[in-house]
């Protein structure tokens, strides 16, 4: 049996054929999820019962993923978001695997990518001030034995900041 750190990634998954009633349904989705069936039918041309039957193959298929609320992290005392970007010594894969689970793991960082270019992983972090970023980056990132160097960017003023996938008809 493979160890878990042996584990090949996971394959992206392939797309599934949208049509444009399905394209319509998510664009609405996308900006009112608690919209009532009967409401959203009526939106996209949909009896009820057809419209309800394509939102639960789109769950099933994994095309809706997650249902959330949106949070304003100024407005939760969370005001400090900081990307950081981190170049790790190594690359192999049991080595990648273990700094995925531990940045998984952390509460702080609401995004992690792993990217192309001169570094191996963006994290988007969120804490409540410098004192608190410190403390993240003290424990987490100066800890980790196989982070070569990290440099973290901060947000001054959101520009834009939208959830949404555009799905052109």
């Amino acid at each position: 049996m493979k160890s878990q750190a042996n584990k090949p990634p996971p394959r992206k998954s392939a797309a599934v054929a949208l049509d444009s009633l399905d394209r319509r349904i998510l664009t609405v989705l996308q900006e009112d999820n608690q919209i009532t069936n009967l409401a959203l039918a009526e939106r996209v041309g949909l009896s009820p019962p057809a419209c309800l039957k394509r939102v639960r193959r789109l769950r099933d298929e994994k095309v809706i993923v997650k249902d959330v609320a949106l949070v304003d992290p100024d407005r939760v005392g969370q005001g400090i978001v900081a990307f950081v970007g981190v170049e790790l010594d190594r690359q192999r894969e049991d080595v990648l695997a273990s700094f995925e689970r531990k940045i998984a793991a952390e509460s702080d960082v609401q995004q992690c990518y792993f990217v192309s270019g001169e570094i191996d992983y963006l994290l988007i972090v969120t804490c409540r001030d410098m004192d608190a970023y410190n403390a993240f980056a003290r424990r987490v990132l100066a800890n980790e034995h196989n982070i070569r160097r990290f440099r973290t960017s901060f947000n001054l003023s959101r520009v834009k900041y939208e959830t949404k996938v555009p799905l052109p008809d």
